[in-house]
């Protein structure tokens, strides 16, 4: 009868970097840019950008390295930390979403050009309201 150790050592491992530990935002529909900026370099980091960009193309759920040892799919640990970067209403919209590409593009398409337009009334408004602070000024010292 084999030991509990020798079975266990003969069992894959896998470690998965929690993204909890690099990703403090969470995406939610009002700061896609403060998500983006920090999701993207954690991304970048481990070489895994191709997997959004629709470069890479989403293999079968398990590989074999050159060793023969199976290893999890790096595209399932990318939608995985996107997923677990989300609000839950905004992971709502990426329901049958099977891979990171489809996921990226739909969170891009929904909330990049929400979030851009709403820097721009943001930006407006603090405009507006300098120009009601001076305006005020000079008839407060008039």
């Amino acid at each position: 009868m084999a030991s509990s150790d020798s079975f266990s050592s003969a069992l894959p491992t896998f470690v998965i970097p929690n993204v909890s530990n690099f990703l403090t935002i969470n995406l939610d529909r009002t700061n896609y840019p403060l998500w983006h900026a920090q999701i993207l370099p954690l991304l970048c980091s481990r070489n895994l950008v191709s997997f959004i960009d629709g470069t890479s193309k989403c293999p079968s759920a398990f590989l074999k390295d050159t060793a023969g040892n199976i290893t999890i799919n790096q595209d399932a640990m990318v939608i995985s930390w996107i997923n677990n970067s989300l609000h839950p209403t905004v992971l709502a919209t990426l329901i049958g979403k099977t891979s990171s590409h489809p996921a990226w593009t739909s969170l891009r398409e929904h909330y990049a050009s929400t979030s851009i337009g709403r820097l721009l009334q943001l930006k407006s408004d603090l405009m507006n309201t300098h120009a009601v602070i001076h305006r005020l000024l000079i008839f407060w010292i008039m």
